[in-house]
């Protein structure tokens, strides 16, 4: 599994691209941040055991960008938090919901072209870590506690 995703990490650079531009930013800021990129496609080669209700999630999604970054090494504290808000909201993402997961503050923004969604932004946090999941297309509502916990155990 680590493979796939160190594979996908070096043959998927374009994707970088494609997100929003405060995610690009923020992975530029923060060179040092985990990070992760996904197609579809590559999503799909994940599920190697046919599981219907990850393909559920997934079948909407067209990118997939993931960061982690340590608060405590790069100084994050909730100021900074606050101005990631506002840039995301700068870019027409509005809040969907906030919740607490798996001992994770997690705030998701939506973004929507003519009521259709066209992004979602989850911005997790712990006492450790900031991360982001920036995803362009869409994730069933009733799912996204389970995008949440499969992407918290991504390492």
């Amino acid at each position: 599994m680590k493979k796939i995703l160190i594979i996908t990490l070096l043959l998927a650079p374009a994707i970088a691209f494609s997100q929003s531009k405060t995610t690009r930013q923020l992975q530029d800021k923060y060179e040092d941040a985990f990070g992760l990129f996904f197609y579809n496609n590559t999503l799909n080669m994940l599920n190697q055991n046919d599981d219907e209700d990850f393909a559920e999630l997934i079948k909407d999604i067209d990118k997939m960008k993931f960061l982690r970054i340590s608060k405590a090494e790069n100084d994050i504290g909730n100021d900074e938090i606050s101005e990631l808000i506002e840039d995301y909201k700068d870019e027409d993402f509005e809040d969907l919901m906030n919740m607490r997961h798996e001992g994770m503050n997690v705030q998701v923004y939506i973004q929507e072209d003519d009521g259709v969604t066209t992004g979602l932004v989850f911005l997790m946090t712990d006492d450790e870590t900031l991360s982001i999941l920036d995803v362009k297309g869409k994730v069933p509502m009733n799912q996204l506690a389970s995008l949440i916990s499969k992407v918290k155990n991504i390492d």
